[in-house]
């Protein structure tokens, strides 16, 4: 897997010059300890050796990195400028700053870490474990960050209507970061598949249902009938890798989320036997994932589309679930069984 990169807007200075030592010294005994822990590649713009004008590297890394850490000791022009760049483009930020130095009043209002070059504190690592917290926490919800002067903005650099896509769906990341996702919703979720069965494989997610559902999120799953018509023509024989969209597959799945629903007031599961699906979706409040169903390849292999409620495709997508969800209303015989372990 590839390691994350981080970019370190940072004042630089002349070699040899307060700014240069300085910079060096947090860049070496805080950021690198920091970055070392998380597995995250960092570096600064004097750093880049490549051919090529060194804004238009500098530029690429903030719009592209994962991460970026943001100096702002000395109060350096440029760097204030690259941070505006950054949270334009609503990339997670973690803003340094000597203890004792003011804050502009732009800033004041955002964490910060204030740091000092005291032995004990380097020795200690006291501002390396925070900035770890930090990432930590940024891991936790995905990295997601929205512009921090309009959550509702198109963030700088990314296709308008906030549209992105992975070239198929394995890309974006393990059941973690689809948890992680999952994990981000407040108020609604959304479920549809043939029978969605990479999430009942996941031990932790029949927890994490129970745990949405009692914050009180809406939760709801569509997943097919087995007598859908459509249901084997899903399935194409000449595919190495089982799909899994047989009846006792479906079968299976919906007694998985039925089971759940019983559990929880607010989950509904609900299965189209009339209409089908033409793509599985995962939306979590504004945000949704959507892959398209091919015929030839696996779901695992489908190119997925990333987009928020700014973009056209996911008022569209949405608008399919919703016609799927009322279109499928009358009440179903539930399958009997258990595959879920009880609640404690």
């Amino acid at each position: 897997m590839t390691p994350k990169k981080c970019f370190v807007i940072s004042p630089i200075g002349e070699p040899g010059s307060e700014a240069r030592d300085h910079a060096d010294d947090l860049y070496k005994y805080v950021i690198c300890p920091a970055m070392d822990e998380l597995g995250i590649f960092p570096h600064r713009a004097d750093h880049d050796n490549q051919v090529g004008r060194i804004t238009d590297q500098m530029f690429r890394s903030i719009l592209t990195d994962d991460l970026c850490i943001a100096v702002l000791t000395f109060y350096n022009p440029n760097v204030f400028y690259e941070l505006a760049v950054a949270q334009a483009a609503a990339r997670p930020v973690i803003i340094l700053s000597l203890k004792g130095s003011p804050l502009p009043f732009d800033i004041k209002d955002l964490r910060v870490i204030e740091y000092d070059f005291r032995p004990q504190s380097i020795i200690e690592k006291v501002y390396v474990h925070q900035i770890v917290e930090m990432v930590r926490n940024l891991e936790a919800t995905n990295w997601a960050v929205s512009v921090p002067f309009g959550p509702n903005l198109s963030p700088l650099g990314q296709p308008s209507g906030a549209f992105r896509l992975h070239d198929r769906v394995e890309s974006f990341g393990e059941s973690d970061d689809w948890l992680s996702m999952f994990q981000q919703a407040r108020q609604a979720i959304d479920l549809s598949g043939i029978t969605l069965r990479f999430w009942t494989r996941i031990p932790q997610f029949p927890q994490l249902v129970r745990q949405k559902a009692a914050e009180g999120c809406r939760i709801r799953v569509l997943v097919m009938h087995p007598d859908n018509i459509a249901l084997k023509q899903y399935m194409n024989p000449s595919l190495r890798v089982p799909i899994g969209n047989s009846a006792p597959d479906v079968e299976r799945s919906y007694a998985f989320f039925n089971q759940l629903a019983r559990e929880c007031d607010s989950v509904e599961v609900r299965r189209i036997l009339i209409g089908c699906h033409h793509q599985q979706i995962l939306r979590a409040d504004g945000k949704m994932m959507a892959s398209m169903v091919l015929y030839s390849e696996v779901t695992s292999r489908s190119p997925l589309f990333e987009c928020t409620d700014q973009s056209l495709l996911y008022r569209q997508m949405l608008d399919e679930f919703e016609a799927l969800w009322q279109a499928n209303h009358e009440p179903i015989i539930p399958a009997t069984g258990s595959v879920l372990p009880t609640q404690p």
